[in-house]
């Protein structure tokens, strides 16, 4: 007989009492003892009357198709009021739940629901993750013309993930998340802080990790946007910003496209169409700059063609040359305080300096530097001795005279790249014209009562003088480059100062106590080649001075050994006192007497005159380099005010060793400061000098340096993109040379200067995608290198031939070539007749009769810089 039939009797011989016991039993809470006697009741009647089986019965209730039970179905699956009023993510659960749970329980029950439900359950999963895919793949959209500089700065990948990602796709990211590492893993990363949540209608438990510290979630992450990315090919909220990860960092086109394929990138093409876009953004942030107070610098930038360049007469020159220009937001800068015309009136009524009241420094100024060096000479005690390595310091601070604020950051625009060659004085007028008028889109008039600071190397504003002088009968101020009010940058200057004083010191190797000599001892004999690395010179520069300074200190400090000194307990004005004694024995030269007086001596006075010419020397080398010390150590802190302590005294000091042009160059900014700009002026060129682009401390750069900088990046993302083009093998061997050339005949300039106006931000984004990533900026095994051992050979050398005590039967001292004593040399010169010629100068200058630039005395400077970087220059 038909089960339908069969329940049908049963149901009519039982009556509807029995159905409604049943779904009592299945559905009301009734006491446990009275469920089971039901239950036995109804199962005896199954048995006995029916003859059918439990589920036989529960199918033919559930079964659709059987109307007759429709009110039963209604009661199973409709929720009570009881359940409707529970909070959903609690304990409480409604019957058929419960029925599901105690099923669960049994592992017979478990294995045979599962096997059931396993299709079912990848279409159901699978249906939840393609709709929460297209949430984030909105969350996630964004077009090439989206993606800003605005966003570029702002962009995050771990907190938007967090915050937006994981919250729309918590069953895909849960999904990877177990997919990505073992359960035992899972329970090590786990933190006792479990949260559930409901979406799509289900419980998904997140428990909280160590989320964006592990890589496992950084992993399941870009997963997450490859997958969006293969959605839609506008969600480009990580392809973008890795795309030009990739690219700064030196991948090829082959690689990008590769990666492009992965989901990772966006196309080369469409890297290239990006670059143009965040080109012609970031002019357009300039251009808003550019109406208020700004400072413009600009340097040249010379690329090179391939060796293989065709020999024919309309063949690309072999090194072409171009100009770069940054815009940089002024610090305390105040409009009304940058207006033309009130340093124009100055300039009518200008007088003349003179070295007494404007070169020489003041007794306050002297006394400042005279307390900065005392500190210097402490400090490279305690760092090079370990007796004195827990040595309490808070007493011995350098003093602040103009400090950048602390967490500064300067702002900075960079420009188009143009053609314009700069190194010639129509060049420098078309350069300025070319930043203003044809890419910032000035006008004359907007122009004409502005000053506007500019910051370069010294051939540089001497051509901007030049065509100062060249524009004097123009029609307006900006015509005449009359707003252009310059300033010398100070990392060519630190770079002609350490030149000059090579060449006043360097001796030869036979010649004890020259530089030479110490070269030599320390194995640097490449520094006597004729273009020594730049770093590598100052680097070990500053190690010889502080080898001398420490055998110093062994020599002064009253004791055996510095050990025993250590252990003395000295207070800080003990260390102070001995400082002062070493500068004043050891870095303070005895002046030779003036010729008027060695002209007036006899042959037999002149001879019998105690010398030491070794001594003297070392005292004079001493001297010299505490300058370079100073110099590099006022930079790096961001201290103008150190800087102007020493200027007139940098000034007799390039005077004296020949170097014409900067002392020049000095006395110039210095006739500008004192005499034509107005107080509030001259405050906004000394603040500006100096740049922070991180706004830690101690990481401050001279102006000029940032842009060598930038250069040096652009070459290198220039010859990635030409890397890029299809060219033959044998060509691009010479076409790639990573931050170091750019070479190749198909460099185009319009593509460099796409690069050059998004410099500023594709170095800002190379860190974040690499921050994002977990990636070291510098590396994990990247550690200063230790000098101290290269001081100590200086000081025991030192020490050996007792060149810090008087002896004039020195044996050495025939051998020995006397050096001058540049600092008494300049000044001596600056008083006799540079400082009135200087004079003339700028009075024929100002009378637009042109301007005479200087002629040095010693060859330019001709230093490697190709591994010349901000920590190498700013930190050593």
């Amino acid at each position: 007989m038909p089960t339908s039939i069969v329940l049908w009797t049963l149901v009519s011989s039982i009556s509807q009492r029995v159905i409604h016991w049943m779904s009592l039993l299945l559905l009301q809470p009734l006491p446990h003892d009275s469920r089971h006697t039901n239950a036995s009741s109804l199962l005896s009647k199954f048995s006995r009357d029916g003859r059918i089986s439990i589920i036989d019965f529960m199918l033919t209730i559930l079964d659709p198709s059987e109307l007759d039970f429709a009110y039963n179905r209604d009661w199973i699956y409709n929720r009570s009021r009881q359940e409707k009023e529970s909070v959903i993510g609690q304990d409480k659960k409604g019957k058929l739940e419960k029925m599901f749970d105690r099923l669960f329980a049994d592992s017979r029950g478990r294995a045979r629901i599962l096997d059931w439900f396993r299709p079912h359950a990848i279409a159901y999963v699978s249906d939840t993750v393609s709709n929460e895919m297209d949430m984030v793949k909105e969350a996630l959209c964004r077009t090439l013309d989206s993606v800003t500089p605005e966003f570029l700065s702002t962009w995050d990948l771990n907190s938007t993930m967090r915050n937006v990602v994981v919250l729309k796709a918590p069953v895909l990211h849960h999904i990877l998340r177990c997919a990505a590492q073992s359960y035992n893993a899972r329970e090590k990363n786990k933190i006792k802080d479990c949260s559930t949540v409901w979406m799509h209608h289900v419980f998904v438990v997140v428990t909280s990790f160590e989320l964006m510290n592990l890589d496992f979630l950084k992993a399941c992450n870009v997963i997450i946007t490859q997958l969006a990315s293969q959605r839609s090919h506008h969600s480009t909220f990580l392809t973008a910003p890795f795309t030009l990860f990739m690219w700064t960092n030196g991948a090829s086109r082959q690689t990008i496209e590769a990666l492009y394929k992965c989901g990772l990138c966006i196309s080369f093409m469409s890297l290239l169409t990006l670059l143009e876009k965040l080109a012609v953004r970031c002019v357009e942030h300039a251009r808003l700059l550019v109406r208020q107070p700004h400072v413009m610098c600009y340097d040249n930038i010379n690329i090179s063609t391939s060796i293989f360049v065709e020999q024919r007469s309309d063949a690309p020159a072999k090194v072409q040359s171009g100009t770069f220009a940054i815009l940089y937001e002024v610090r305390n800068g105040n409009p009304e305080h940058m207006r033309l015309s009130l340093m124009l009136n100055r300039a009518l009524d200008a007088t003349e300096i003179s070295f007494a009241t404007d070169v020489r420094p003041t007794r306050d100024q002297m006394g400042s530097f005279r307390s900065q060096l005392r500190i210097h000479v402490i400090e490279i005690l305690l760092a090079n001795c370990s007796n004195f390595a827990d040595y309490d310091r808070s007493m011995l601070c350098h003093g602040e005279r103009r400090k950048m604020p602390q967490g500064y950051r300067t702002k900075q625009f960079p420009l188009r790249t143009s053609t314009i060659d700069e190194s010639s004085i129509t060049g420098n007028i078309a350069v300025i014209h070319d930043v203003y008028i044809n890419q910032l889109q000035m006008q004359h008039h907007e122009l004409s009562d502005r000053a506007i600071p500019s910051f370069n190397d010294q051939s540089t504003n001497a051509r901007i003088r030049g065509a100062k002088t060249l524009q004097v009968k123009d029609v307006n101020p900006f015509t005449r480059l009359q707003v252009i009010q310059l300033g010398f940058g100070l990392f060519h200057l630190c770079l002609n100062l350490v030149w000059a004083l090579l060449h006043v010191h360097r001796g030869s190797i036979h010649q004890v106590g020259s530089l030479s000599y110490f070269f030599a001892l320390l194995d640097r004999t490449r520094l006597g080649c004729e273009h020594p690395d730049y770093h590598t010179l100052l680097a070990t520069l500053m190690q010889i001075l502080r080898g001398i300074i420490m055998n110093a200190w062994r020599k002064e400090c009253g004791h055996i050994s510095l050990a025993a000194f250590a252990s003395s307990g000295p207070t800080a004005d003990n260390l102070l006192e001995i400082a002062d004694k070493i500068l004043v024995t050891h870095a303070t030269p005895i002046h030779e007497p003036s010729k008027k007086k060695q002209t007036n001596k006899t042959l037999f006075e002149m001879d019998s005159e105690p010398t030491d010419t070794a001594h003297r020397n070392l005292q004079l080398l001493t001297h010299d380099l505490l300058y370079i010390l100073e110099l590099t150590s006022a930079i790096s802190h961001g201290d103008w005010g150190c800087i102007e302590d020493i200027l007139g005294t940098l000034a007799m000091i390039f005077r004296g060793a020949g170097s014409n042009n900067y002392c020049s160059e000095i006395l110039h900014f210095i006739f500008n400061l004192k005499k034509i700009w107005t107080p509030e002026f001259a405050n906004i060129m000394r603040d500006n000098a100096l740049v922070n682009l991180t706004g830690l401390e101690g990481h401050c750069m001279p102006i000029d340096l940032n842009i060598e900088h930038l250069i040096k990046f652009l070459k290198a993302c220039l010859a990635v993109y030409l890397n890029s083009l299809s060219l033959i093998d044998e060509l691009r061997c010479y076409t790639v040379k990573l931050f170091f050339s750019a070479k190749g005949i198909y460099s185009t300039w319009d593509r460099l200067g796409d690069i050059s106006a998004t410099v500023s931000l594709l170095q800002n984004i190379k860190k974040q995608v690499g921050c994002a990533l977990g990636i070291a900026y510098h590396g994990l095994n990247h550690t200063t290198p230790n000098t101290t051992p290269s001081i100590w050979r200086v000081a025991n050398k030192v020490h050996e031939l007792g060149l810090h005590m008087f002896n004039q039967d020195r044996e050495e001292n025939d051998s020995v070539k006397p050096v001058i004593d540049v600092l008494a040399e300049g000044e001596q010169k600056l008083k006799s007749s540079t400082l009135s010629t200087f004079n003339r100068k700028v009075r024929e200058m100002l009378a637009g009769k042109g301007y005479e630039q200087e002629e040095d005395e010693l060859p330019s400077a001709a230093f490697d810089l190709t591994s010349t970087t901000t920590e190498d220059i700013i930190h050593e």
